[in-house]
Order: structure tokens, then sequence, then C-alpha cells
């Protein structure tokens, strides 16, 4: 299993089969919080929907197409963060996140962001990252814009939230945005 240090306190890992009843009570715990935003809620009811969940993480994980780790908030899972996929034509990854509403607020998610980042430009040599966010979804918003990501566009009627159709705001940073953005 693998782990990447952030800071003293925040550590990224990679699910897997060891996280899942973590992963599922914290789920159920934040289930009216995330349901404002993610789609797939109802497709978890019970600790082995999570276990499917990560199963597939695992598969696509093996064969290059994601990578989905826990993040660990003093040693607690407390959200889910990492690439939902990759574009390697045009070397871009694309960023998905969320965190339980009791530690929102405390900069976990733009240090995980930050990490990630470092991930795509370095580790995997990658030349662009985005980030796709429901246009009202103010508080996953403030990560790219407080990251120095340029909004690239709107996509809209993107994604159907439990009967209400939302537009996708996109933003990217490019590798380059990202060296003068640290220097």
């Amino acid at each position: 299993m693998f782990y990447r240090y952030i800071d003293i306190e925040l550590q990224l890992c990679l699910l897997n089969r060891d996280n899942a009843g973590a992963l599922y009570n914290l789920t159920c715990r934040n289930r009216a919080w995330l349901r404002q935003w993610l789609p797939w809620l109802d497709g978890i009811q019970k600790p082995a929907d999570t276990e499917f969940f990560i199963s597939a993480c695992l598969k696509r994980f093996a064969t290059g197409e994601q990578i989905t780790c826990g993040i660990l908030y003093q040693n607690e899972l407390s959200g889910v963060a990492g690439f939902n996929r990759f574009d390697y034509k045009t070397g871009t990854a694309y960023i998905g996140y969320w965190l339980a509403e009791n530690v929102c607020g405390r900069g976990i998610m733009t240090r995980t962001v930050r990490e990630l980042e470092k991930m795509a430009f370095f580790d995997m040599n990658l030349s662009k990252v985005e980030i796709h966010c429901a246009s009202e979804n103010r508080n996953s918003r403030k990560i790219p814009l407080r990251l120095g990501y340029r909004e690239e566009g709107v996509i809209r009627r993107a994604e159907n939230l439990y009967g209400k159709v939302v537009d996708h705001v996109i933003y990217g940073l490019l590798k380059e945005e990202y060296l003068n953005r640290d220097s």
C-alpha cells in the first residue's frame, strides 16, 4: 500500500479493502452533506457497495486509468481525493475530491490538491491538471481559485444530481503556470 505524507497531520493513502469499513461509515455520516454535490450516494447503501467501489478503483489503478486515495487527517480517514482519470494524449490529469463536513475549513483540501499537482507534474510528467466543479458548489470552487487555476469554461447541464441538472465550471493549471506560481 502506498502512503504519501503531505505534512505532520495529513497523508494520502491508496484506498484498499482495509479502508472499506471506515469509508462506508464516513460516507454514511456525511450522506446529507455529500448529497448536495455527488451523484453516487444512492449507490452506497451497504458496506459491500463500498467494497465494490474500492475494488473497481484498484482495478483502474492497476491499468493506469485513475488513482483514488483516502485523505488521512490526524490519522483518521476524512475524505477522498485523487485522479478520476488521465488523458495521456494531452498530458492531462483530472482531480476529484470530497471531504467530511466536520473537517472542512482547515486547509486540508488545498494541501491535498497541492500534493496531487506535484504527483501529476513531477512523478507522472503530465502537463496539465483540471478540476471540474458544480457551478453552485462554492466550497469546491474555492480550491482551484486559491491555487491559481484559470477558469476555462462551463459545461452546461453537465450532471444530474438527484433530479436537478447542474452546470460544471472547468478549471485548469498548466505545468508552467504551476512552476511560476511556486517560484
